[in-house]
């Protein structure tokens, strides 16, 4: 009998853990556009040239028009300005509070902190010295 109560407990606490991390999944697929950008490393204020000035501008735009779109089969794709420019895999961490993104090429593997995850919105951190924060709104 008391091999029974243990199974049962074991089981249990599998399904409990299986549904949240189904629920954040559940929320995370589908595509999400970039609305903000914040943090962005950038030259000093006061030694920036003019030429960065421009680069800095250029690079926030393109930020803004990332759109991420999430699968509940753990794969992703990456769009700059509506074309597809990285597809991959994703997998969360047991606690389902970081994000890592590896694409298809394996080149790198990107991880970011989840810091909010509605139905309606998404902002994640980078886990860079400079943390990248990117604010996300869904379809």
């Amino acid at each position: 009998m008391k091999k029974a109560v243990l199974l049962f407990t074991g089981i249990w606490a599998m399904l409990i853990f299986s549904s949240c991390q189904n629920k954040t999944i559940e929320l995370l697929s589908k595509k999400w556009d970039c609305v903000k950008v914040e943090n962005l490393d950038t030259p000093v204020k006061g030694f920036e040239s003019p030429e960065d000035s421009i680069n800095t501008v250029r690079l926030h735009s393109v930020l803004e028009s990332l759109s991420w779109t999430f699968t509940n089969t753990m794969q992703y794709e990456c769009a700059v300005a509506g074309r597809v420019s990285v597809r991959g895999s994703y997998e969360l961490t047991d606690d389902e509070k970081v994000l890592i993104c590896t694409p298809n090429t394996r080149n790198t593997v990107n991880r970011y902190t989840i810091n909010t995850l509605t139905e309606y919105d998404l902002v994640l951190r980078s886990t860079s010295n400079t943390p990248l924060v990117l604010h996300f709104k869904s379809q």
